[in-house]
């Protein structure tokens, strides 16, 4: 099972920083709420899609879904509140994260929400069974802008081929980002992987703002500097034969 804490130093999955970022601030009462909280929003421990769903939901044809890196949950609360058939699951390594998660889902009373407080990747390779994702979401990564740093982005050739593993045949992998240069660099990756087809009519790399959106802080913080926001839709092609 994935650990709810950072790391103290860098980890081969590692896309975010350890020090250094603007962390918020939690009361010593949040936090020990947030600690006793927690353990009973995890995923339980399953090793095939059927049993995780069996777990989480008593509907059979649930979709299961999963956003990395919620942020404030304002994305992730929604879309669990519009479709309360279905089980979601959020990535998330920031406690301020997690705390501002939980209380949106205490205020408006949605239950199908599980946490996996950790870097998304390392949830996939340790708490996610093979084929089990209907759906995966990731709103508005750091793009890590510098050259340098471009290693450390989230969307990589090795982390696609981790997902593709864990998502069905037949998912959908919707991405967003206002920074332009991210936009065309997580297109170009996911063309370069067999494992996933984009979604969006040639000759266009990108897709219209989805019916399903729903505005964050982090689009009107990026309108504000005047930077266009942009889709990305792919699917997961396959089959669920070995």
């Amino acid at each position: 099972m994935c650990q709810p804490r950072e790391p103290q130093s860098p980890s081969p999955w590692q896309s975010f920083k350890v020090h250094g970022r603007k962390r918020g601030f939690l009361t010593l009462r949040e936090k020990s709420w947030l600690d006793e909280t927690l353990p009973g929003l995890r995923i339980p421990a399953a090793t095939e899609r059927a049993a995780l769903l069996d777990a989480l939901v008593a509907t059979p044809d649930a979709r299961l879904i999963l956003e990395i890196g919620f942020g404030n949950g304002q994305f992730l609360s929604t879309l669990a509140a519009r479709h309360p058939n279905d089980r979601f699951l959020g990535a998330e390594v920031f406690q301020e994260g997690e705390a501002a998660l939980i209380k949106r889902l205490n205020r408006e009373g949605i239950g199908n929400v599980r946490l996996l407080p950790c870097a998304a990747q390392s949830a996939l390779a340790s708490d996610i069974p093979p084929a089990s994702l209907d759906w995966v979401i990731i709103n508005f990564p750091d793009p890590w802008p510098k050259k340098r740093h471009h290693k450390r982005r989230i969307v990589q050739h090795d982390f696609l081929e981790l997902l593709a593993g864990r998502m069905r045949p037949g998912g959908l992998l919707t991405l967003a980002t206002d920074w332009e240069e991210y936009a065309f660099w997580m297109d170009q990756t996911l063309n370069g992987h067999p494992a996933f087809v984009n979604l969006a009519p040639p000759p266009d790399r990108f897709v219209p703002q989805p019916d399903f959106w729903v505005a964050t802080r982090f689009q009107t913080k990026g309108e504000a500097a005047g930077r266009p926001i942009f889709h990305l839709a792919w699917r997961r092609i396959g089959s669920l034969a070995p």
